[in-house]
């Protein structure tokens, strides 16, 4: 990576998948940044030490922050680099969209109601509700965002690279390919040793899951020689490993369908699927999941929903 201009930067975080990777860039006289960790104390220090490793000066160095996407893993620390380092941040127009509406008290309000329809049990939502008040501490937007569209052509480091939205995982998710070298810089879009997070919740795209398999699909045509990513290692089989996730989904399709018994709610489903205690962290990705595989199954036309009288959506054959 260090012949493209491409420094990883790993920060740690507090969940079983205990790390994020990001990078500084070094392009010319200046550095970029992309992808920042949590706001949290953990995050500051790597930073502190990936500038003191590459003699950085925050302050005069850094030329620009890009975000991959607004989720709090690779946003959260935007707004304190923003401030450390006068940069501006960059993300895509529909990142900034959600990185502005769905971190605020209205949304997680909106979240604990869709909940209840889909048939968590009040007492999870509120142990959720708890949760998500500690949790919003990790989280700092920028003040103000610049925008990257689709086809954009960015330096990043020694190379040019073009901008390409990868929705699915995350509303507004980029990835960046340089088609010279064949260098795909993926954020969470393609992981070697797990599969993306797959969610719905109400709000953005009623069906991620086709929307992230459309944007698999599109990967297929690039020719890409190696893989840069959000977590795990950093790998070259990008064709193959595609293809695993391809069929991942359509095995985990076939899993939701045998799991809907007669009318089941989102999270009965859910509870059958994840047979395993699950932190409250987890709980709210495998709801997410789940209901993403059944708003696909819908659209196929392999399953209904309706509401109860009871103000409960209910999954059934």
């Amino acid at each position: 990576m260090e012949k493209y201009g491409i420094y990883q930067v790993t920060v740690p975080l507090p969940f079983r998948l205990n790390h994020v990777h990001c990078y500084l860039t070094r392009q010319d006289k200046g550095w970029s940044i992309i992808d920042t960790g949590l706001n949290r104390a953990e995050t500051r220090k790597a930073w502190e030490e990936a500038f003191a490793i590459h003699n950085i000066n925050p302050q005069e160095d850094i030329e620009k922050i890009i975000l991959t996407h607004y989720h709090p893993d690779h946003l959260g620390f935007s707004g304190e680099l923003e401030e450390w380092t006068k940069a501006p941040v960059w993300i895509s127009s529909k990142g900034e969209f959600m990185a502005r509406n769905v971190w605020q008290s209205s949304s997680y309000e909106r979240n604990y109601q869709f909940f209840r329809v889909h048939g968590l049990p009040q007492q999870l939502i509120e142990q959720m509700s708890d949760y998500d008040k500690q949790f919003r501490s990790f989280i700092r937007p920028p003040g103000r965002f610049e925008t990257i569209v689709e086809g954009q052509q960015l330096q990043i480091g020694e190379l040019t690279y073009e901008a390409i939205l990868t929705g699915g995982h995350a509303e507004g998710h980029i990835c960046f390919y340089n088609q010279e070298e064949k260098v795909f810089l993926g954020g969470d879009h393609l992981l070697r040793k797990i599969t993306p997070n797959i969610s719905y919740y109400g709000y953005g795209e009623e069906n991620p899951l086709q929307v992230y398999i459309d944007s698999l699909k599109r990967l297929q045509a690039l020719d890409i020689l190696i893989v840069i990513p959000g977590h795990g290692p950093i790998f070259r089989d990008a064709g193959e490993r595609i293809l695993e996730i391809l069929q991942h989904h359509e095995d985990r399709l076939e899993s939701v369908l045998e799991h809907v018994v007669k009318e089941r709610t989102a999270y009965q489903v859910c509870r059958s699927l994840f047979n395993r205690e699950l932190t409250l962290h987890e709980q709210r990705f495998a709801i997410g999941e789940t209901l993403a595989h059944l708003n696909y199954l819908v659209v196929r036309g392999e399953i209904s929903k309706e509401m109860s009288t009871k103000g409960e959506i209910y999954f059934s054959k």
